[in-house]
């Protein structure tokens, strides 16, 4: 990935916004069969992995539902003990056995984050770490969710039999 990252120190969630859905569960391919995800649920979390790598990291994704709009909160609790489990934030989109993702875009997201006065502090090695509020980032998601330039090109993933 180009440029710096930005996280969120926390989630876009509250218990009230995710929603538990079924149909995630499964093996994910994208078209070319490269890109290979195993999705498991384990209460109101779902556990992401790559069944191909061994020392592959699991990610948990929530499903957040937000007004008509649903998307992803997601997060790797495997770190050193030390470490902040950071959010990175996405929107999903559903069809029968298609799976649909676009990560909010990094350098856009500091860029309008900046520009609002979204809470963030710039970490030592040029990453950005945001600071708002669950509530603030809500509402921030919400209000900028149909700008063009939020969310990078959707990944499709189909689901594998």
């Amino acid at each position: 990935m180009a440029g710096c990252l930005t996280l969120s120190l926390y989630p876009l969630y509250t218990a009230k916004d995710v929603v538990a859905n079924l149909s995630l569960e499964g093996k994910w391919a994208d078209a070319e069969g490269k890109d290979v995800w195993d999705i498991r649920r384990g209460g109101d979390v779902y556990i992401a992995t790559d069944p191909s790598n061994k020392n592959d990291e699991p990610i948990e994704m929530r499903v957040v539902r937000l007004g008509e709009q649903s998307f992803l909160d997601l997060t790797s609790n495997n770190a050193p003990s030390l470490a902040v489990a950071a959010h990175l934030f996405g929107r999903i989109r559903m069809t029968g056995d298609q799976m649909q993702i676009q990560v909010i875009s990094d350098a856009w997201l500091e860029k309008k984050a900046r520009e609002t006065g979204l809470p963030l502090l710039e970490l030592p090695d040029k990453d950005v770490l945001l600071t708002a509020p669950t509530a603030d980032l809500q509402r921030f998601i919400l209000r900028y969710a149909g700008d063009p330039d939020a969310f990078e090109k959707p990944e499709t993933l189909h689901r594998i039999p």
